[in-house]
């Protein structure tokens, strides 16, 4: 395997573009952090992982029985690359974007809420409101649906409660889901993409809520009941 690396590192071409894959894949984060597009943040995630690709179909796959085991240590790493990192992607993405919420929708209950239905036809929405029953307090967005948890539910207020709701609709009305399941997606991938940094996603979605409400009070209330980590 060392070998391998050596006679790999000591290509100059190969080097070269090795080098230009990860700087490429630097200025397509800061440009998401930039400008917050999804389509670069994926970019950013083929440039990072070109080098690791064109170094396992760079190594020589013609071993016998009588090279030494960290030869096949080296193929192995090859082939885990090339055919199973695809498919542990591709598998991440399904259960994550759409496995995953399915999940959360079949465990919920959905709730018929007037004053919920009437914010959603007002900002145009087809969304769907969802509890949890679960006892630590959480509400997010998976596609077009709001989860609340009964927690939620129970520490908080009426009009609390709807600043949260009104929180996670901004969410779904930007397609904030999207984003978000992205920049989780990268990071499982990408060690670069770990520093990406949190939006102004959260900030812009209680300035929404409190401007429906005509007050920060219950937007700041909720914050100081549940931790802002709690809904997002």
């Amino acid at each position: 395997m060392l070998d391998t690396v050596v006679n790999f590192a000591g290509d100059p071409a190969k080097m070269l573009a090795v080098t230009s894959s990860i700087v490429m894949a630097v200025l397509l984060l800061l440009a998401y952090k930039r400008f917050e597009k999804v389509s670069l943040l994926y970019a950013h995630l083929v440039f990072v992982l070109a080098p690791l690709f064109y170094f396992a179909l760079s190594v020589n796959c013609s071993f016998g029985f009588a090279k030494s085991l960290l030869a096949w240590c080296t193929l192995i790493f090859a082939k885990a690359v090339i055919y199973l990192l695809p498919v542990a992607m591709a598998s991440s993405f399904v259960a994550g974007y759409i496995f995953i919420p399915r999940l959360y929708e079949a465990k919920g209950k959905r709730l018929n809420v007037k004053w919920f239905n009437r914010l959603c036809a007002k900002h145009g929405l087809s969304a769907s409101l969802f509890i949890l029953d679960k006892a630590k307090p959480t509400a997010f967005t998976a596609k077009k649906n709001v989860f609340v948890s009964v927690g939620m539910f129970e520490q908080l207020s009426r009009k609390e409660l709807e600043a949260v709701v009104l929180h996670e609709l901004y969410h779904i009305k930007h397609n904030s889901a999207w984003n978000k399941f992205s920049a989780s997606f990268a990071s499982w991938f990408s060690p670069l993409a770990m520093f990406s940094g949190k939006s102004d996603d959260e900030r812009a979605a209680d300035t929404f809520a409190a401007k429906e409400q005509k007050t920060w009070r219950f937007v700041e209330s909720a914050h100081r009941k549940v931790d802002n980590d709690k809904w997002y």
